[in-house]
């Protein structure tokens, strides 16, 4: 019967595309050169920041220290809670960084040099904060599990919401380390207006995972609207910390400033949600009008409102905006009143209780979500890449091959985002490590001792996934794309530079590719990706479409790998490997998630005559 499925394969040019095409590549394309490293002994700047990228009012003390040189030295924060460092050699060192309040942290820095300085930056978290690094996703739910969790999303869509009540405490009771299940327990909680118990189930999927993002959402919506708007600030803020913001984020973050009288900063989210929001903005628009009012800026909010009207003349808003136009001036809101009572919340039920119509499935588009960065720390594209294409190829060049298990899983997402039933399959993975002179790697992977991706569990194969982020890091694909640093942030805990790359409409071939009965389709990308500011190591990358791709009726194609250290016990050796993949697609108006993981990594040294060293299962969960 599976012979007669359509056999879609994802195919990254990085792995199998580059062994066939390569000799066209290598003519066709320039490698952008990479600089040559400084030598000379140079000057390193270790700028201190919190979180959330600002600079410490205190002063910490950072020790520098050399791994394998005799280099040993403490300084502390002065200007710009930087700590200065002279007559560095290039090589790698260990920071350790202390400062009263914030919790001690140690991190690994290479420094690598194409000038007389070299600047990183270092992330404090204060004492007593939860950890915020957000592990990869992908935790095992047994089938009772899920079955629970899926009667219980079925009942909340019948708005049978003490059933759905029953079924998530079912839920929360075969898995109580499940925050999933705390936060749709709390769902079912709201929906009953018991508010109470409703945030009690917030705080604890929170306490299981603090980086869970509609949990911290909902926290902060039922904050506000308790008259905690100190405290929704807060948890709101840590939500755009940890996952970047979408419309929603900023609107709620724009509500809660506005209450809290810091307009300013109430306007910049509103804006911000209206410029996110697209076909979604009137609400927002309507937020921003009544803050620019509150302000005393009656022109701006009436063209605000008139807009709204323009725009989305069927949204039951503009109804809203034009008895707003109507109406006489309200004076404007004196910097020590009461926030007025009229500024508007989202409606709970629509955000926080899954509705019965379309729910999101998948992750937003990358250019649907920002990031906070921190001020005052300059990004030099062209450094950054060079710094990061150096790294890794000094990693890739005493490689030869590395092997792994891999376990695949997909499923199906029905209309109302819930996944059906996994099908997985775990396979041998060998990755063997080519040079392309004169000076890229491109990864061929082998499952189970074969190239062919015909044993995939489902008709949907892919190859090549977990190399994405080595592609786009090679100096041979630097023409084909478009790159812009947009700052630093923070990452599993860690500053890191924030990249967007966009590939150009002139490329011949793109670095993504499809393949249907035999014909190869290029599916052009964009996306983001995350570098240690310490290493120039990848932590991860996202991509997505952009445009759909007709011929293939591919409507959708989020991709996310995470990256991370693997430690090979045998061999003391330390590599940035990929963790895990997670990939959402929308095919022929058919939504799956495919995932794949690695543990158990074997490594092949090309200096040891192919001696095999092993490593234990990776623990992302720790980073």
């Amino acid at each position: 019967m599976r012979r007669n499925l359509p056999i879609w394969r994802l195919f990254l040019s990085a792995s199998l595309l580059a062994l066939t095409l390569a000799p066209n590549i290598t003519s066709a394309q320039r490698a952008s050169p990479v600089p040559p490293v400084q030598t000379e002994p140079m000057t390193v700047n270790v700028s201190v920041r919190d979180a959330r990228g600002m600079p410490l009012e205190g002063t910490a003390l950072v020790r520098l220290r050399s791994t394998i040189q005799s280099y040993d030295v403490r300084s502390p924060t002065r200007e710009t809670s930087t700590a200065v460092f002279t007559r560095v050699t290039q090589g790698e060192y260990e920071i350790n960084v202390e400062c009263t309040g914030y919790k001690s942290t140690t991190e690994h820095l290479q420094v690598m040099g194409f000038g007389g300085e070299f600047n990183t930056f270092i992330y404090l978290q204060r004492e007593g904060d939860a950890s915020l690094a957000r592990p990869p996703s992908g935790i095992a739910m047994s089938p009772k599990l899920q079955g629970e969790i899926e009667r219980g999303l079925d009942a909340m869509r019948k708005h049978q919401y003490d059933s759905a009540k029953s079924h998530f405490l079912k839920a929360a009771r075969l898995s109580p380390a499940n925050s999933n299940a705390a936060y749709l327990l709390g769902t079912a909680e709201l929906a009953l207006k018991q508010n109470d118990l409703a945030r009690a189930q917030f705080e604890s999927a929170l306490r299981l995972e603090p980086a869970h993002e509609r949990a911290l959402l909902a926290l902060g919506e039922l904050q506000l609207q308790s008259g905690e708007n100190a405290a929704a600030i807060d948890t709101l803020e840590k939500a755009f910390l940890v996952n970047g913001a979408g419309w929603r984020t900023h609107l709620l973050l724009a509500v809660a400033y506005a209450k809290s009288n810091q307009f300013t900063k109430a306007e910049t989210h509103a804006e911000r949600s209206v410029a996110l929001a697209g076909t979604r903005a009137a609400y927002p628009n309507y937020v921003l009008a009544e803050i620019q009012a509150a302000q005393g800026r009656e022109s701006d909010a009436r063209l605000t409102w008139q807009n709204i009207i323009a725009q989305f003349p069927d949204d039951p808003v503009a109804v809203q905006a034009k008895q707003r136009l109507a109406a006489p001036p309200r004076s404007a809101l004196s910097s020590d009143s009461a926030a007025t009572a009229e500024l508007p919340l989202s409606a709970s039920p629509s955000i926080l209780i899954p509705a019965a119509v379309e729910h999101p499935w998948a992750p937003p588009d990358v250019d649907s979500t920002e990031h906070l960065l921190a001020a005052s720390a300059p990004c030099q594209i062209d450094d950054v890449l060079s710094r990061a294409s150096l790294r890794l190829n000094s990693q890739l060049a005493n490689l030869e091959k590395f092997a792994a298990t891999e376990r695949i899983q997909h499923q199906q997402i029905d209309r109302y985002g819930n996944p059906g039933p996994v099908r997985d399959r775990s396979f041998s993975y060998i990755i063997f490590v080519h040079p392309l002179p004169p000076a890229s790697y491109f990864l061929e992977e082998i499952r189970d001792g074969s190239g062919d991706v015909a044993d995939f569990p489902t008709s949907l194969a892919t190859r090549g996934l977990l190399g994405l982020g080595v592609a786009v890091l090679q100096p041979l694909y630097r023409d084909r794309l478009s790159f812009a640093c947009e700052g630093l942030t923070n990452i599993r805990g860690q500053a890191a530079w924030q990249i967007h790359f966009r590939e150009n409409e002139a490329a011949d071939l793109s670095i993504r590719e499809w393949r249907k009965a035999g014909v190869l389709y290029s599916v052009p990308v964009k996306g983001r990706f995350w570098l240690s500011a310490s290493t120039f190591d990848l932590l991860r990358i996202e991509t997505d479409l952009t445009a759909p791709v007709a011929a293939l009726e591919l409507s959708r194609d989020h991709l996310s790998v995470d990256y991370g250290p693997v430690t090979f016990d045998k061999s003391k050796t330390t590599l940035w490997l990929p963790w895990s993949a997670d990939m959402y697609m929308e095919l022929h108006n058919r939504r799956y998630h495919h995932q794949h993981f690695l543990t158990d990594y074997m490594l092949f040294n090309v200096d040891t005559s192919h001696k095999l060293a092993s490593a234990p299962p990776a623990t992302p969960s720790s980073h």
